[in-house]
């Protein structure tokens, strides 16, 4: 008996979605990545050149710091690189024990950890030309929390702040493309990148357009929108599909 395959159209939108279920929430994750390219500039402008989302230079940072004999800076790396992942271990958790029935409450991790720094750049009694460790370190703690928002069953399925492996994933998905392997698989991932891109271009406008305790500020205020927004928009059927 001969089998019956899936119509062409079928198979190049389940390539161009990739690992999402559907458009809505591959525009989603372009949202969500927009966010965390917007939190990443802010942290590198208000630090002057601090990452919260490039833990691969943080973590050589840990190390090469202390050749050098600058051991602050070396220990500062690495309780950036500890709080990113207490961020995401904290979001897995809420996700398994508090948020249930929502796939998307990472969103809700981010958006206090980025009012939280807002309140704390606003504590500050330091010059303005000095910043505080502790608005940055809450912002990288919601960038790992938001990390785990599109997830299977418990496993992060699309990075949002991970750019090198967005980019080795667009790589090789536009070389299978050219092979006649896979059409369109980098497709789903470059959307995720373009908002990675448009959230840094955003971030770094808000500085330019305001001072950085008004910037932190307005950060925080769209970050509580996207997580009204993502919570609100988020859908019972992809609970069942997640295995939950």
């Amino acid at each position: 008996m001969a089998t019956i395959n899936a119509s062409p159209t079928t198979e190049t939108s389940k390539e161009l979605l990739g690992p999402f279920y559907n458009g809505r929430e591959m525009i989603l994750a372009a949202v969500l990545a927009s966010l965390a390219g917007a939190t990443g500039a802010a942290a590198w402008l208000y630090s002057s050149g601090w990452y919260v989302t490039f833990m691969t230079g943080n973590t050589e940072r840990l190390v090469l710091e202390h050749i050098k004999g600058a051991h602050a800076l070396g220990i500062s790396a690495l309780v950036t690189v500890l709080t990113f992942v207490l961020g995401v271990i904290v979001a897995t958790l809420a996700r398994l024990y508090v948020w249930t029935k929502a796939r998307h409450g990472a969103t809700v991790l981010t958006a206090t950890s980025t009012v939280a720094a807002s309140v704390s750049d606003a504590a500050l009694s330091s010059p303005k030309d000095e910043f505080g460790i502790a608005p940055v370190l809450c912002l990288a703690f919601g960038l790992g929390a938001l990390n785990t928002s599109i997830s299977r069953k418990g496993e992060v399925v699309m990075p949002l702040s991970y750019v090198t492996g967005t980019l080795v994933k667009i790589g090789q998905g536009v070389g299978l493309h050219i092979a006649g392997k896979k059409r369109w698989g980098w497709v789903a991932h470059a959307s995720t990148y373009a908002g990675f891109l448009v959230g840094a271009a955003v971030g770094g406008l808000l500085f330019n357009a305001f001072d950085e305790r008004n910037s932190l500020l307005t950060l925080a205020a769209i970050a509580v929108i996207i997580a009204a927004v993502t919570w609100r928009l988020d859908h019972p059927r992809f609970l069942e599909k997640d295995g939950h």
